[in-house]
């Protein structure tokens, strides 16, 4: 799903849109179709980005921008100034602001998130949109990306489960169906669960012929999932909620 600036503008004036190493550019030039210029202080960088793909829009500092532009915001290059800048552009005629979460200290995003309207996170294949408290139902998600998601976080997910109680491999097929409506075969979820177990996260007793997985170090798996569950990884709420 390509989102590009006048489908961002119909939903806000000043969105913050989150990526990572893995989608920065792709970001980035989706937007350019409808704005009016690209600001950065990576100047020489973006140039020849822009040169490669024979890009046209026009590249700018921040110093540089005018109020009635409609601009796309390298985020990431803005440093420590990030809050003045972010100040000014909220009266901007129209803005998106990208920011990297790989290049950027993530204990400033809750300040960033309640500088925007909207904030719309995309993480590899995930595209999440959302308000700005980030407190309403998640909007946009199909069925296929929820089931790349349960894929690609399924160990986390399994020691999330296990943590509340021991189950049985087939209890965790049927709770993840019934969760996410995603089916997880054997040959899935029994490789990850002997990974876990390997690793000594999980254990395995047999009980009345049925092997039933718990959490071996709760306090190392409950730190994992708090760690997991930072903001950057919106998604993973699903992990911890019911």
């Amino acid at each position: 799903m390509e989102i590009v600036l006048n489908e961002i503008i119909s939903l806000t004036k000043h969105c913050l849109h989150l990526c990572n190493n893995s989608n920065m550019e792709e970001i980035v030039f989706s937007y350019l179709l409808d704005a009016d210029a690209f600001v950065t202080n990576n100047l020489e960088t973006w140039k020849k980005k822009f040169e490669e793909r024979e890009i046209k829009c026009r590249i700018k500092n921040p110093h540089e921008t005018r109020e009635e532009e409609k601009i796309v915001v390298d985020g990431s290059s803005l440093g420590q100034d990030f809050e003045k800048w972010e100040k000014k552009w909220s009266k901007q005629n129209q803005v998106v602001c990208i920011y990297n979460l790989d290049q950027f200290d993530r204990s400033i995003l809750t300040r960033l998130v309640e500088s925007h309207d909207k904030m719309i996170l995309s993480i590899d294949k995930t595209r999440v949109l959302s308000d700005k408290n980030l407190e309403t139902e998640i909007e946009n998600l199909t069925p296929e990306i929820i089931d790349d998601v349960v894929k690609r976080e399924l160990k986390n997910i399994v020691l999330s489960l296990l943590l509340s109680e021991p189950l049985c491999g087939t209890d965790l097929i049927k709770i993840l169906y019934q969760k996410f409506k995603v089916f997880i075969s054997p040959g899935m979820l029994y490789p990850t669960l002997h990974e876990l177990e390997r690793g000594g996260l999980l254990k395995c007793e047999y009980k009345l012929k049925n092997k039933i997985y718990s959490v071996q170090k709760k306090e190392q798996v409950t730190f994992i999932l708090e760690k997991h569950n930072e903001v950057s990884s919106l998604l993973s709420k699903f992990l911890v909620n019911d």
